[in-house]
């Protein structure tokens, strides 16, 4: 039954999608009293068709199709129109629209097209699009401010549509008989389809020659066939007359599809950057010789040139080119097994690891970019636009989604640690550095450990679901550990968190700064420069010295240095480092074998092996964000590297950060935003909680957001 409030009344005309289209033209008995005729994702006002009764014109509609069965969006359709003999001796059009087939050039050399002349920046959200303009065709402004544009338009591209998100068209008017239809497509504007020129590269197969600036950009060319972005084709269509029959009234519809020739790959982003600790720095130093005291591993390493310089600063810090590896789910194992925890979904086993040559690689000192295609997931737009599924080995359809978890770590060949650092008088610290799991989390006590218990197996199936067209950047939470310990002895667990009695967690703004492990200073300290670095903070204490902890921090992956005992003593009998990075064995006088410092044969998941360096996940979470690109525009436009959400003023992030307020939904297991009473004012636990967003785009010459805008990705 109709909605009588509405009194609309609409008659839909069922069209088949997808590769069994076998509507070239259809023909309808119209109801009188009907309001909107539907076809596709298109609707057409009866009140305009009722006008004329002896209709000499046609509609034609239809769809513009990628890998057999999705449909392509920002498509541009026309019927084409010869230039008349009249305008082609008329230079001021002639100049305009030379074209008397769609093969003939303009002086630029360049075919029949309907792709813009100019690339245009959307005022709203600064994207600018297309990244790089190859046609011909006049921009809007061009067309109403220019009196021969205007004229050449109105009579020679009277007939063009261009495609929406379902890839559909319609075109109203059509001159009944023989006509020639044009497509113009370029796969790098389709939208959240759109191919970019290094996965055209890696999941299309072009050769690299047609790529310039790292394989970011498209060699330019006048002659639209050397694009391999760019698509052309016509075809000839007999359109029929729109009101076929006005006594039944029967109206009749032209439907002509396009399908494009390149085979579109579903590609999403990963960015964001990274640095660690100087090369002489670490948390774990004896600054008064002859102590041995646990507290030593929570104080970082001085270089004794001045009481100010602390190695926990920014000036301190450094980078490299990141070392990745990306951890997958293949579509042989259904979202069902992986999400109901099926043996058959074991990561051990059932997860691969992405070879180098299925993903496009960026990277620069301190700034990484992955472009990854989905595997899973597969679908074809159906009649209405929507995303209908197909199996995963379907010959037809796009691949929308990929499961899986990435980790991160800087190799000691790049970014050496030549040092140590005596305790008391027989035991040495040496240096190591985190390695991080892009997600990992764990609620209090669930920790991963090295036996396989089922923290470890929690912390080895944390994984993330990415979607196509998407632009993701990492976060992590930087904890920070005080420990009050000042005799000459081991300390007991506390059994309610694994972290040792004398502990004091994520408390960022106490003012022994030096004792606070993962705290990073970031205003200026003595004769040290750190605000150079432009890292943003969090906190500031009673001497206005200004810190990052015990928070989020998005865009940027610290990667910090700890010192470990190769060996426990006399002096140290469980304690092996700071308990930021691992709860402490209880084997008195051996070596470290049951921990995370050595080498191990632990799955981290497809077989691979060696936890070793990977700290607890109940303090160091991790995550991926959902960057609008609208957002990454406008968070260039910050002049600082380190900024917050109020510093872009009355801007409204369209993205998803990581903060003490929110809580990523894929974390069922644990119920607060961040770990340890954390994510609080200040750095305080005592206090409310921070809704502040914190960034940082990179350390030294590293700036993400700069990068991934540069290499066209947004």
């Amino acid at each position: 039954m109709w909605n009588t409030y509405y009194m609309n009344k609409s008659q839909r005309i069922r069209l088949s999608s997808g590769t069994t289209n076998n509507d070239k033209y259809i023909k309808v008995q119209l109801e009188q009293d009907v309001d909107t005729l539907e076809f596709l994702t298109m609707s057409l006002d009866t009140k305009d068709v009722y006008g004329d009764f002896n209709a000499d014109y046609g509609v034609l509609v239809g769809r513009v199709l990628a890998n057999d069965g999705v449909g392509v969006p920002n498509a541009r359709i026309s019927v084409f129109i010869p230039l008349s003999d009249e305008d082609s001796t008329d230079n001021q059009v002639f100049n305009l629209y030379p074209y008397k087939t769609p093969r003939d050039k303009n002086n630029d050399g360049k075919r029949y097209n309907l792709l813009p002349r100019v690339a245009k920046e959307d005022p709203i959200t600064g994207i600018v699009s297309p990244k790089q303009p190859f046609g011909s065709f006049p921009i809007k402004e061009e067309i109403i401010t220019n009196p021969s544009f205007l004229n050449v338009y109105k009579k020679y591209y009277k007939y063009t549509a261009l495609t929406n998100i379902a890839g559909d068209y319609m075109i109203f008017g059509v001159p009944i008989g023989t006509q020639t239809i044009h497509l113009s497509v370029d796969i790098t504007d389709i939208g959240k389809y759109s191919m970019n020129p290094a996965a055209m590269v890696t999941n299309l197969g072009y050769s690299p020659n047609l790529f310039t600036d790292n394989g970011s950009k498209i060699k330019s060319s006048t002659d639209l066939g050397d694009l391999p972005n760019i698509e052309t084709q016509e075809i000839t269509v007999d359109i029929i007359p729109f009101w076929g029959d006005t006594t039944n009234f029967t109206i009749g519809i032209t439907r002509q599809d396009f399908r494009i020739r390149s085979v579109l790959s579903n590609t999403f982003v990963i960015f964001g950057t990274a640095f660690t600790d100087g090369d002489d720095s670490m948390w774990g130093d004896n600054s008064e010789q002859g102590h041995k005291r646990i507290r030593e591993f929570y104080h970082i390493f001085q270089d004794g040139t001045n009481d100010q310089d602390w190695n926990c600063g920014m000036a301190s810090k450094r980078n490299s080119k990141i070392i990745e590896k990306i951890y997958y789910y293949p579509a042989s194992v259904t979202d069902a097994e992986i999400n109901s925890g099926s043996a058959n979904a074991d990561p051990k086993t059932k997860m691969l690891l992405l070879d180098s040559s299925e993903y496009s690689v960026y990277k620069r000192d301190g700034d990484f970019v992955f472009i990854i295609s989905c595997n899973r997931n597969k679908i074809i737009t159906d009649e209405l636009g929507s995303e209908s599924p197909v199996a995963d080995n379907s010959p037809v359809g796009i691949f929308t989604k990929f499961r899986g978890f990435i980790t991160l770590e800087y190799s000691d060949e790049n970014l050496p640690m030549n040092f140590s650092q005596l305790i008391g008088s027989n035991e040495r610290l040496y240096p190591y550095r985190f390695k991080l799991k892009i997600p990992q989390y764990a609620a209090v006590l669930k920790a991963q450990t090295v036996s396989e218990d089922a923290s470890t197996i929690a912390w080895r199936k944390q994984h993330y679901t990415f979607s196509g067209g998407t632009l993701y950047s990492v976060a992590r939470f930087h904890g920070t550990v005080i420990n009050a310990e000042y005799n000459d002895k081991d300390q007991h667990f506390n059994a309610a968190n694994n972290f040792l009695n004398k502990d004091t967690i994520n408390q960022a703004s106490n003012t022994g700064f030096m004792w606070n492990t993962g705290i990073i200073q970031t205003n200026n300290a003595g004769d040290v420069n750190n605000s150079q670095y432009q890292m943003v903070s969090n906190v500031k204490d009673t001497n206005n010295r200004q810190y990052f902890g015990a928070n989020w921090l998005n865009f940027a992956v610290y990667l910090p240095q700890f010192g470990y005992l190769t060996r426990s003593s006399k002096e140290f009998y469980s304690v092996r480092t700071a308990t930021h990075f691992s709860k402490q064995v209880l084997t008195k006088g051996s070596d470290n074998n049951d921990d995370f410092l050595v080498n191990n044969t632990q799955i981290i998941a497809a077989g691979q092996i060696n936890t070793k360096f990977y700290p607890r996940s109940d303090l160091n979470w991790t995550d991926f964000i959902i960057v609008d690109k609208a957002d990454a525009q406008k968070m260039k436009t910050v002049a600082t590297k380190g900024f917050k959400k109020s510093d872009l003023g009355a801007y409204t992030l369209k993205g998803t950060y990581r903060n003490g307020v929110y809580k990523s939904p894929k974390w069922t297991s644990v119920t607060t935003a961040c770990p340890f009473n954390g994510g609080k004012k200040n750095g305080n636990p005592a206090n409310a909680i921070d809704t502040e967003i914190y960034f940082y785009k990179g350390f030294a010459g590293a700036n993400c957001i700069d990068y991934i805008i540069s290499l066209g990705l947004v």
